[in-house]
């Protein structure tokens, strides 16, 4: 399987190229029978996947729903979630129409759910922590990582409801959550739009599209790891990789 990349307009997903499966084919039985009659329609012909889009997503509840970006999971013969080695499928529950995150559900929840702030969210300045789910277990076998990223001002416009970040985030972060120093979720990996500038969706937006789709939040404000706890081992806790599975 080759395996590239390319960014897209500051999407930040991986792609691979996959081969199709070949085709069989049986011998045609000669007969003296009549033959039976066969209906006109054409038979279904079979999905064939050509290439696939890595990104990353993470749990909301405990009842297997996830969050990720939307160009993450659009346009998908099938998706799949991976975690620590299992391969689970998916399936899409709803795209924002206005923001770049998307509702996608396996059977159950692996590992811990996610929890946002309930009033008191990030400022510029403050000190974050964003990075691909395959990035991950490099990060927490050096010793985790406490903060990556900083909280730059928005230009305001199109970047409305966005909390933007200074990042050097690659590809296959895309849906990535964005956790500030209690480990709670302050946005949603969207896309970059300059060198190391990263637009996320803010955590009221993505909030408040769970909440329109019968996601219950779980919200507080309290710390949800040690002090000196690296965010890279919480992320990896609520996060998992995404495939998209495209024909």
């Amino acid at each position: 399987m080759l395996r590239y990349f390319i960014l897209f307009g500051g999407l930040i997903c991986g792609f691979a190229l996959v081969p199709a499966a070949g085709q069989s084919w049986l011998p045609v039985q000669q007969t003296h029978e009549r033959p039976a009659v066969q209906p006109l329609s054409r038979p279904a012909e079979p999905t064939v996947i050509r290439h696939e889009k890595n990104a990353t997503a993470f749990f909301v509840d405990d009842a297997g729903h996830m969050l990720t970006a939307r160009h993450a999971a659009d346009d998908c013969a099938r998706i799949v979630v991976l975690k620590e080695g299992r391969a689970v499928a998916a399936h899409l529950v709803a795209l924002s129409p206005r923001f770049d995150i998307a509702l996608i559900k396996v059977p159950k929840t692996l590992g811990l759910s996610a929890v946002f702030p309930r009033s008191v969210t990030a400022s510029v300045n403050d000190m974050v922590f964003a990075a691909a789910y395959d990035t991950l277990p490099g990060m927490m076998v050096r010793g985790g990582t406490l903060a990556n990223a900083t909280v730059v001002s928005s230009f305001g416009g199109s970047e409305a409801g966005y909390l933007v970040i200074d990042s050097n985030v690659t590809f296959g972060a895309s849906g990535a959550p964005v956790l500030d120093s209690r480990g709670l979720v302050e946005g949603v990996i969207s896309r970059r739009t300059m060198v190391n500038r990263v637009l996320t969706v803010g955590a009221a937006e993505a909030k408040a599209f769970l909440v329109g789709n019968g996601v219950h939040v779980e919200e507080d404000d309290r710390p949800q790891m040690a002090g000196g706890g690296s965010r890279a081992n919480r992320a990896a806790s609520i996060s998992a990789r995404v495939t998209c599975l495209q024909n």
